[in-house]
């Protein structure tokens, strides 16, 4: 087979392709990965192994039919974003905008999403960090940090939560709830978000305090990166102030062989920011020290080499 057959025959096929597909221009380090994110909300799958999403070197296509397969009407949405068979990375952000909560499907209510949560004890959590300069009071299921703490090894030393775990925070001033934020973790790996206001309703983004954050895409940005944010850099060790408010963590737990055995916030395992479980297991290893752990805690401790 000659070399000339061959460069003739991608020439075919990238015209064919070309003349099917939508081209996605993204300009990202990790852009397989924010498409994926992005696409897996619509095909609820992968998008790439759904034929939804193609990619071609460093190029990466969209399947209009198969959008519409998915997604019956989301191409006619799609529409005025498109810049002839181009689809801009601005363009993308505010077709997601647009049809993020409606493709996801997420509760229009907090009631009706904490509805949905199990009705189990959760772990709490208080916070001043760079998000809001609200205090944040946030929630995490009991039974997700247990499984994510035993599936530690597993895992191979990633904390990952099961499917359907739902950590939320309530965004508070003067004990009143300003509004609330969660995640809610796909069957892909990947966490839904979400914004409520202060009524309970959803929003596409959170107060400017000290700015709005839209949602989801502002909300990807922060997770999916690398950034170090106070006061989880500096944990257990107290984090400067910054100029629009406290970074604070609130809690009496600073074990610093835990918070380095995890580096939780460095690796985000789970695209996941906080503490969590660094927090969980020092109060765990906390209880041992004062003989009123229980002999499971004791257990996940001595499995996890802590």
């Amino acid at each position: 087979m000659s070399r000339i057959w061959l460069i003739a025959m991608g020439f075919v096929l990238a015209t064919c392709q070309s003349a099917r597909h939508i081209e996605i221009e993204l300009d990202k380090s990790d852009s397989r990965r924010i498409l994926a994110y992005y696409f897996g909300g619509y095909a609820d799958t992968d998008p790439y192994s759904a034929g939804l999403l193609l990619q071609r070197g460093g190029r990466y296509y969209l399947d209009p039919n198969r959008l519409e397969d998915v997604q019956p009407g989301m191409v006619m949405r799609l529409k005025p974003f498109l810049h002839g068979r181009w689809l801009r990375w601005d363009s993308l952000a505010a077709f997601v905008q647009a049809t993020y909560y409606e493709s996801r499907k997420l509760p229009v209510t907090l009631n009706a999403l904490k509805a949905s949560w199990p009705r189990e004890s959760a772990e709490h959590f208080e916070v001043h960090g760079p998000m809001t300069r609200y205090l944040r009071r946030i929630h995490v299921p009991n039974t997700a940090l247990r499984e994510a703490l035993e599936r530690y090894s597993a895992n191979g030393g990633r904390l990952i939560y099961p499917p359907g775990t739902a950590i939320w925070a309530e965004h508070v001033h003067s004990d009143a709830v300003m509004e609330t934020t969660a995640m809610i973790r796909r069957a892909d790996g990947y966490w839904d978000f979400a914004t409520y206001d202060s009524t309970g309703v959803l929003s596409v983004s959170t107060k400017p305090n000290p700015r709005a954050l839209l949602t989801p895409t502002q909300c990807v940005g922060c997770h999916f990166g690398i950034k170090q944010f106070e006061p989880e850099r500096s944990f257990p060790q107290d984090a400067p102030d910054a100029p629009d408010g406290l970074r604070v963590w609130y809690t009496s737990e600073h074990d610093g062989v835990v918070v380095r055995y995890f580096e939780e916030h460095f690796r985000r395992s789970d695209t996941v920011l906080g503490l969590y479980n660094s927090i969980f297991v020092s109060g765990l290893r906390a209880a041992r020290d004062t003989g009123t752990i229980s002999e499971a805690d004791a257990r996940l401790l001595a499995d996890l080499g802590l």
